[in-house]
């Protein structure tokens, strides 16, 4: 009998599940602990610097393809008035004055198919600057096994730089389309409170989805070893969710706080690579938490067996 009551009491649905979020919270602990020391480890913040420095001196001629792409669908100015609403709430006034101004430079009447030319060599010059850095930290934190031919890593750097500019294009055609349906949603639920808030969350919903999509085209391009697609998604799902809040907080305190105005005229570029620095610190951090996430699927022994050759 008393066994018998043992097994009941072990096989308890109350018990069961209060082991399990023992479990979670535990395996939850291990990963966050392994990302952190990862991060330190890997010297992330200095790599996160050093991306930072890239993406400020490659931002123009981004800006300038990831508009050609865009407004070869919804028009040149309706991308740009996109990317300048965009990233003035994430800049502050400083920063979007600043990024009002370079899309301004490219839409003069000689910033045509020339431009666009010129934009996309200095992209392949500049940009692989910050794709490099990038791929350098990635292999760092996957451990991958550096490529035995330099000249074909190179060119691949180089195909990763434009292949992720021509992704952010389409994601900002994918966010001009949802943010046209929320608008005609908007103007339904109009008057309406219950609207509002469901349109909050939708538009949230489709910024994070956004935002996942592109860090999951990131962490599986660069790195030169496979990352399985499960704890690739779920790595990416969480440094956009980290992305996001951050987004929003920093917006907040650079529209109100402006940091930029001890600096004068160079305040546009301050705010410009602290947002910037912000943002390589969490897609290093994410990546530190996807390679976490898969050595702690891996059995005992086997930590990085799911992300080697």
């Amino acid at each position: 009998m008393p066994v018998c009551v043992a097994a009941s009491k072990a096989e308890d649905p109350a018990i069961m599940r209060v082991r399990g979020g023992r479990e979670f919270m535990a395996r939850l602990w291990r990963i966050l602990k392994a990302a952190v020391s990862g991060f330190m480890d890997n010297d992330a913040l200095s790599r996160g610097a050093a991306i930072a420095f890239y993406a400020a001196t490659s931002l123009a001629p981004v800006l300038l393809i990831v508009v050609a792409i865009a407004g070869l669908v919804f028009g040149q100015d309706a991308a740009r008035g996109a990317i300048s609403e965009e990233l003035g709430q994430l800049l502050g006034p400083t920063g979007g004055d600043f990024i009002k101004s370079i899309l301004e430079r490219s839409s003069d009447p000689g910033s045509g198919i020339f431009a666009t030319i010129i934009g996309i060599g200095t992209v392949l010059i500049t940009a692989s600057g910050v794709f490099g850095e990038m791929h350098t930290a990635l292999n760092m934190t996957f451990k991958a096994k550096p490529s035995d031919e330099p000249i074909s890593a190179l060119l691949r750097t180089r195909a990763a730089s434009l292949g992720l500019v021509a992704a952010l294009g389409f994601m900002l055609v994918v966010s001009l389309a949802a943010s046209a349906a929320l608008s005609a949603l908007g103007q339904v639920f109009q008057g309406f409170f219950a609207g509002k808030i469901l349109l909050a969350v939708l538009n949230a919903v489709v910024s994070l989805a956004i935002f996942t999509l592109l860090f999951t085209a990131i962490y599986k391009v660069l790195p030169d070893t496979p990352i399985p697609w499960r704890d690739l998604m779920r790595g990416a799902f969480v440094t956009a969710v980290l992305f996001t809040i951050g987004k929003s907080l920093i917006g907040i305190y650079l529209g109100r706080a402006a940091p930029s105005s001890p600096y004068g005229a160079a305040g546009a570029l301050i705010v410009l690579m602290f947002w910037t620095y912000y943002s390589a610190v969490i897609f290093l951090f994410g990546a530190e938490l996807t390679k976490a996430v898969a050595d702690g699927r891996a059995p005992a022994g086997e930590d990085a067996k799911p992300l080697a050759h």
